[in-house]
């Protein structure tokens, strides 16, 4: 991951690092200064530890740089709104995420998506999403709503079809190798993806084993217009807005586009792969 939270982390206690080394201060003279340990300080600087906002204030007037508090802050919380804590949101359950997220794509025009080992819930089929949820539910220790998480994500895919948006759909050939269910979710599963390619919304690329992209990412993505990134992770999912971050996106999108197979080519792999999954 190009950009992490633990990077944003390191990158706050930088900056409060620079602060202290601008006043020419230890860090066990500021430790001192705001009556903290010296560790304490150790932590913030290191990223080890997250200061909140009240501290922050305290830190930059100690360093005599008070105006800097705010853009600092800003920082952080820029950094607590990068994570929705996954448990959190499955304890609502799991068709109350699917319906967040059908709410949120209603204000996005152009999908750039990017799967290398799991199809888009978009183009998913009920019986391979069904399989998808179940293995959250298994992976979190829950039995929570996996028939509400399949209808609603059925319902999201309605989406598709709106004349006003557009979608490019990147998968890595993992993606449609690797079973979720038995051989006939897989058949069924290939048989949408080479039916969605065909619609005038959807532009499909497949990125096969027997090319070398001149990057690959090592995890799947969501660009939102060029506004956002939307990354789910094993523990939540991350949500990158700033501008350097959604442009190393874009440009790592098209790296990888420029090695895929699109539409007619994609939809020629699909049934050749199809063809020896059942043959």
């Amino acid at each position: 991951m190009s950009y992490s939270i633990e990077q944003a982390r390191r990158d706050l206690g930088r900056r409060l690092r620079e602060l202290r080394d601008s006043a020419g201060l230890t860090g066990t003279q500021l430790a001192e200064r705001l009556t903290w340990s010296q560790p304490k300080v150790s932590k913030f600087e290191t990223g080890r530890q997250v200061p909140n906002a009240a501290e922050i204030t305290v830190w930059a007037r100690a360093c005599g740089q008070a105006d800097a508090a705010e853009g600092l802050i800003e920082r952080l919380n820029d950094l607590e709104s990068m994570w929705v804590e996954w448990k959190r949101q499955v304890s609502g359950g799991l068709g109350g995420i699917q319906s967040r997220m059908a709410d949120e794509e209603e204000h996005v025009g152009l999908f750039r998506v990017f799967e290398s080992v799991i199809i888009p819930g978009l183009l998913q089929t009920p019986d391979y999403a069904r399989a998808v949820l179940e293995s959250v539910n298994r992976k979190n220790g829950t039995s929570i709503g996996v028939d509400d998480a399949v209808g609603q994500r059925m319902r999201r895919q309605e989406i598709l079809y709106r004349r006003d948006k557009r979608f490019c759909f990147l998968i890595g050939e993992a993606a449609v190798r690797q079973r979720r269910g038995d051989r006939d979710v897989m058949a069924g599963q290939l048989d949408r993806l080479i039916a969605a390619s065909g619609l005038s919304t959807v532009s499909l690329g497949i990125v096969p084993f027997d090319t070398d992209p001149a990057y690959i990412p090592l995890h799947g993505f969501w660009i939102q217009d060029e506004e956002s990134v939307v990354i789910e992770t094993v523990s939540a999912e991350l949500t990158l807005t700033h501008r350097n971050e959604v442009e190393q996106y874009l440009h790592v999108f098209q790296m990888t586009a420029s090695a895929a197979r699109f539409n007619g080519d994609a939809r020629s792999l699909l049934n050749r792969i199809s063809k020896e999954s059942t043959g």
